[in-house]
């Protein structure tokens, strides 16, 4: 505990004192000086971030933050009155700046403003916790910095800077003391959501523990990628059922634009962050991020329960529908999500003919508007042309527990 390690502090410092005299007046200085280093170390590696703001930061919108000084409660005990702590945000240049100078350098100019941004740090009497709770603070407005090549206004990362400085007992040194929360993305508009969480998630799943703020790689291995997506997956849905080999292969071509390849061939691939959030895909009007993000959103929404049963096949083409449906019997289905429309699940179904012939069709894509006005299950008991899910379980023993009493 850090406690312990300041108690230990004073105790070799009180021995050191007692030998003063022993140590001469060369040796001594040297000591109590390098024990001023230990003792600030310790103090400022004490200070963090409870309560992280939003990783995605609508300006003119409220959000709470919270610090913790694991020593205050013991070092701030004879403080005549609560020492304030102030937040600031700091460009992804500030930030590097400050850390490389391994904090002891002070904030020159704030890079946004942001109101009720002074809180007091205090002890709290039954947690004995030493915090400073941000309840209402809320980013007026962002001074964007100058931007790297093609690097949009969504792939532009600050953070919030919390300092303050304390008069510690009973040594009465003074410290200042600075914590950078974790990346954040601001943004004005709604619609600037969807390409901030990409760069929050590359980020996030991406960067090294010990990095100079906020470098992160370009390009990253596939399988760590299909990690990614499936925890973000299990965590958004709130479901135990994650992302499978067949889900992880449909992926990889689609981002990889490559139909030939086997899932073997795809393990040993890169994926670069324009892949991911920059390039369109082939033939479409959005990216790969935006088109996976859709997927999740009408996931949670509407398909928690059929995805959490195994109903929906999902990650699938349409050309492999085709092949699976082409040799069943008529009326057989299953459920993808859409590849033309973000945020979209179709029903793909087999008709037989007399002559013995197949056609596969797929029915428009449901949204999650749609889905909210009549549920999937109720669709799917509608259309008597579906028989048996995919593939041969009758529907309604599929989706039964999913109709509801009319």
């Amino acid at each position: 505990r850090c406690e312990n390690l300041v108690d230990v502090y004073f105790q070799l410092q009180q021995q050191v004192m007692a030998a003063s005299t022993e140590l001469g007046p060369e040796l001594l200085p040297r000591l109590l000086e390098r024990f001023n280093e230990v003792l600030s170390s310790l103090v400022k590696s004490s200070f963090l971030v409870e309560k992280q703001p939003p990783q995605v930061l609508k300006t003119q919108t409220k959000f709470q933050a919270s610090v913790r000084f694991l020593l205050g409660p013991r070092l701030l005990k004879a403080a005549p009155k609560p020492y304030v702590v102030r937040a600031d945000m700091v460009t992804e240049k500030q930030a590097r700046e400050l850390e490389l100078s391994n904090y002891s350098n002070t904030l020159s100019e704030s890079t946004g403003e942001i109101l009720h941004n002074m809180v007091a740090l205090e002890t709290n009497p039954t947690s004995g916790n030493c915090c400073a709770n941000f309840k209402n603070v809320l980013l007026k407005k962002i001074k964007r910095c100058e931007r790297k090549g093609s690097e949009s206004v969504t792939e532009e990362k600050c953070a919030v800077l919390f300092s303050t400085n304390v008069t510690l007992t009973p040594s009465n040194v003074s410290i200042h003391l600075q914590v950078l929360s974790l990346p954040i993305v601001v943004i004005v508009h709604g619609n600037q959501d969807n390409n901030a969480k990409a760069t929050v998630l590359w980020d996030n799943a991406f960067s090294d523990i010990d990095r100079v703020p906020f470098a992160v790689a370009e390009r990253v291995p596939w399988d760590k990628m299909c990690d990614t997506l499936n925890l973000k997956f299990m965590a958004e849905v709130q479901t135990t059922k994650g992302l499978l080999k067949e889900h992880y292969f449909f992926l990889a071509q689609k981002i990889f634009n490559d139909h030939s390849a086997s899932p073997e061939d795809f393990q040993s691939r890169h994926i670069s962050w324009a892949q991911f959030n920059k390039e369109i895909l082939p033939g479409r009007g959005f990216t790969f991020w935006q088109w996976f993000d859709g997927v999740l959103d009408l996931t949670k929404r509407c398909l928690k329960s059929y995805w959490s049963d195994r109903l929906i096949m999902g990650f699938i083409s349409k050309q492999y529908v085709c092949k699976l449906l082409s040799m069943q019997p008529d009326g057989t289905f299953l459920l993808r999500f859409s590849d033309s429309e973000i945020g979209g699940i179709t029903i793909a179904y087999v008709i037989r003919g007399k002559d013995g012939s197949s056609q596969v069709e797929n029915i428009q894509p449901f949204s999650a508007k749609d889905l909210s006005i009549r549920s999937l299950g109720d669709r799917i008991r509608d259309l008597e042309q579906l028989r048996n899910l995919y593939p041969n379980i009758p529907k309604d023993q599929a989706f039964g527990s999913h109709y509801n009493s009319e």
